[in-house]
């Protein structure tokens, strides 16, 4: 079992995707400068009103893109696995550690039909919205093991939709996630809900 620093954040960071990040904290000084001095990750989990999720993003920080005269930071992160919180320790450290244990797929195989499907809806979309650049998808390009979680990046998914889709163990039950969104979305984007919703996903970095 692994203790790691935790970084309670209103977002849900996906394995393989980079997200950048503005740290003015000093306790998250403190934790990102060990994590980029020592190359040592530490944990991203989504942080609601009074519940943080168990399940979150090992993390790496791999970039630190400016540091300003007070300390602040512009870093760029990058997730890896995911885990489970086993323990949390609150004030060991100014930031809270956390003993954790690995969370992998029970199954990650999955349906090829069912992910060229997904892809199909999620490419017609991206042609159909002008208002900003949404990279389309095609199959040979998706080198990551888990391709719903890069399609998940600008799917215009809730927080919750996108911890639920973190915290699920079986890649074809994500990939049935999304094909019901992505369904439910594509008559939305000739109206302004539709753009908005995708739009929230401003931000993710697909590697």
């Amino acid at each position: 079992m692994n203790r790691i620093g935790l970084f309670p954040l209103g977002i849900v960071l996906f394995p393989n995707a980079s997200y950048p990040l503005f740290i003015f904290e000093s306790r998250y000084k403190k934790l990102i400068n060990k994590c980029w001095d020592q190359q040592v990750p530490f944990g991203i989990n989504l942080m609601l009103p009074k519940k943080l999720s168990e399940v979150g993003c090992l993390t790496v920080v791999s970039d630190v893109m400016k540091v300003r005269e007070d300390g602040d930071m512009e870093i760029l992160v990058t997730g890896r696995n995911r885990f489970k919180i086993v323990q949390i320790y609150d004030g060991v450290n100014d930031y809270l550690e956390a003993d954790i244990e690995s969370y992998e797929d029970i199954d990650s195989s999955f349906d090829p039909n069912l992910l060229e499907n997904v892809l199909d809806i999620f490419n017609q979309i991206a042609k159909k919205v002008k208002k900003f650049k949404i990279q389309e998808i095609h199959f040979d390009n998706l080198e990551f093991g888990m391709p719903s979680f890069t399609i998940a990046l600008k799917s215009g998914l809730s927080l919750e939709e996108k911890q639920r889709l973190l915290e699920s163990r079986y890649e074809n039950e994500r990939l049935e996630m999304l094909n019901k969104h992505l369904k439910f979305l594509f008559p939305l984007i000739d109206k302004a809900e539709g753009l908005e919703t995708l739009a929230k996903n401003d931000g993710y970095f697909s590697l």
